[in-house]
């Protein structure tokens, strides 16, 4: 990399606070709801002007920018962030893997689209009943 492209780099860069949530299936996405919950904790979820994720971390930060406007942050604090953990907890019961296997093995197409094809219309499914219904404990539970 030249100078002169680090220098563009440098540039473009953005005050702010950001997040990654990283890889790892199930695990990471239970990981990053106790660390968005800690984060919340210390008042430093309100200031997040970026989020960035890769794998279970996405499904996490799925949940949390579906649930971003909902959350009311009182003193910098959100006092409804069960919302996203209830949220993410509806996406956990979703087993995926054998079917995106088994259809990537015996149908066109290949085993990573038939995953993002499957979160995708979970999440919009997911959307779509939050959308038509005040989202609440009793609701996640159906």
């Amino acid at each position: 990399m030249s100078s002169r492209e680090l220098e563009d780099m440098t540039e473009k860069l953005e005050e702010g606070i950001a997040l990654a949530l990283s890889g790892g299936g199930f695990r990471a996405m239970v990981f990053h709801l106790g660390a968005l919950l800690r984060i919340n904790e210390v008042g430093l979820l309100a200031k997040l002007t970026r989020v960035s994720s890769v794998s279970g971390g996405s499904i996490t930060a799925a949940a949390l920018a579906m649930s971003w406007k909902e959350l009311q942050f009182v003193n910098g604090i959100a006092d409804n962030l069960q919302i996203v953990v209830d949220r993410v907890r509806v996406l956990a019961t979703t087993t995926i893997d054998v079917g995106a296997v088994i259809g990537g093995i015996l149908l066109p197409g290949t085993i990573s689209d038939r995953v993002a094809s499957t979160y995708d219309r979970d999440l919009q499914a997911l959307h779509d009943r939050v959308g038509k219904r005040r989202w609440s404990k009793d609701y996640a539970r159906r």
